[in-house]
């Protein structure tokens, strides 16, 4: 079998309101879907982040791939996705979404689905984190979230509906002094949940210390990236050591993981499809974290469906990946597959169809693909609701 063409398309799906970040705002999601051809009739799909950046690396990428054996990932990835050039250019996320496309022609080629070509499935179902964000109103004057009750009561609501057991609670938006309330609040609502917090590394050592003090007793499941770098991650660990540490940022690739295990710089590393370069690469470092004794959770990114399915292969896969998975899949109105994916008591089915076991939708493809072109889509920092603020970190 051999490639013979690589496309892509651009799509922006609306959420139900504006999502805020420490130093930013989502108003709606963008990925680049990929679909990669051969010329025994198989097409695999793929997606990976949207930008500029990213359309111009996969047309980089594309006259090198076509070709090749979509079997041969191992010749593949050392063509075009070595160590030396992930870590220089950057080509690890558009590389990712090929990856994932080449996956999907296996399994359809074998007619098993991904999980079983990477080494077989431990789970049937994924258990996913209820993703809680501060919001703005929607277009329709909707949907804020700006204070503890509103959290609280929308939080009653998620879990009502998609049944979750673990929750992620996103800020470093607000004043330190007012999330703490929040998380105490949800806490006493919630009281047998797992509760996770996640400011996006805009504290100072000394903040972060001093809210793991103040939630000492409120049991934090973990608390990601509450500082910026390793060097002031291992100190948070070392000040608040009841806390248990995770990171996405800090700690992202196969490098950082020694250091990381060797100089107590956190307890759990959080794997991602994208960031470390494809489903093959996570799991191996999942494989990794597993052999260094350091827990595995799972990152997202705000994923349309082919990389949910994606996530879902590799969490069923991998064995040490024992924390509920991260997800803003319920933050979209819609999706470009055809049926989406469902929540049952928090957690999702591993798809069982050949491959990641997914369809595209060609009329929603097409649909949010024109979206796309009306959507203006700045950098992952701004936050067109406050012009002109640049956010330093720290930010408290």
């Amino acid at each position: 079998m051999k490639i013979t063409d690589i496309r892509w398309t651009r799509a922006f799906i609306p959420i139900e309101a504006p999502l805020r970040y420490s130093i930013g705002s989502h108003p709606g999601f963008s990925r680049i879907i990929i679909e990669v051809d051969t010329d025994e009739g198989i097409t695999g799909l793929g997606e990976c982040y949207t930008g500029n950046s990213r359309e111009g690396q996969l047309a980089d990428l594309k006259p090198m791939l076509i070709g090749e054996d979509p079997m041969n990932l191992e010749r593949i990835r050392w063509k075009v996705a070595p160590p030396s050039s992930v870590k220089l250019f950057g080509y690890v996320l558009a590389y990712a979404g090929i990856e994932f496309a080449l996956l999907d022609i296996q399994g359809k080629a074998l007619n098993r689905p991904v999980c079983d070509v990477i080494g077989g499935k431990i789970r049937d179902e994924v258990p996913f984190a209820a993703y809680l964000f501060y919001r703005y109103p929607n277009a329709n004057g909707e949907g804020e979230i700006c204070n503890a009750e509103q959290m609280v009561a929308y939080t009653e609501a998620l879990i009502a509906k998609h049944g979750f057991k673990t929750i992620k609670y996103k800020n470093g938006v607000l004043p330190p002094d007012e999330e703490i309330d929040t998380f105490i609040a949800l806490r006493k609502q919630f009281p047998k949940h797992r509760i996770r917090l996640d400011p996006n590394a805009v504290w100072t050592v000394t903040t972060a210390v001093d809210v793991a003090r103040r939630l000492h007793d409120y049991n934090m499941e973990y608390l990601e990236d509450p500082v910026w770098g390793m060097r002031a991650m291992q100190r948070v660990n070392a000040k608040a050591p009841w806390v248990t540490l995770a990171s996405n940022m800090s700690v992202f690739a196969f490098e950082d993981i020694g250091p990381t295990v060797m100089s107590d710089v956190l307890d759990v590393v959080l794997l991602d499809p994208h960031w470390y370069g494809g489903i093959t690469r996570a799991k191996l470092a999942g494989q990794v974290c597993e052999a260094m004794g350091v827990d595995a959770g799972m990152h997202s990114g705000a994923e349309f469906g082919i990389s949910q399915a994606a996530m879902l292969h590799l969490a069923a896969s991998t064995a040490n990946l024992t924390l509920a998975a991260d997800s803003h899949y319920h933050h979209l109105v819609d999706d470009i597959i055809t049926g989406r994916f469902e929540y049952k008591n928090g957690a999702m089915k591993v798809p069982v169809g050949p491959g990641l076991g997914v369809t595209l939708d060609r009329d929603k493809l097409a649909k949010y693909h024109e979206l796309s072109n009306k959507q203006e889509m700045g950098m992952w920092s701004d936050d067109p609701r406050r012009p002109n603020r640049v956010i330093t970190q720290p930010k408290w």
